[in-house]
């Protein structure tokens, strides 16, 4: 009975910290930093920030994410 009940737990708390980094994933590395209140530190994001851009690479269409995951 403790085997089920701990066997329980630990999967409630995996899903209770896997939850949110599964919503996570759609979101790209600026909008995580905005997010967290910081700017996105990548070399890319940077460069086209410098460039008054925004980074193609890193922050692609949303139609274009749709399309891939078909």
């Amino acid at each position: 009975m403790k085997l089920i009940k701990s066997l329980t737990v630990g999967l409630f708390a995996l899903a209770l910290i896997a939850g949110p980094a599964a919503f996570a994933a759609d979101k790209s590395c600026c909008e995580k930093a905005k997010a967290a209140g910081k700017d996105c530190a990548h070399k890319c994001c940077v460069e086209a920030t410098k460039a008054a851009k925004v980074c193609e690479k890193c922050n692609h269409k949303k139609d274009e994410k749709h399309e891939e995951k078909k």
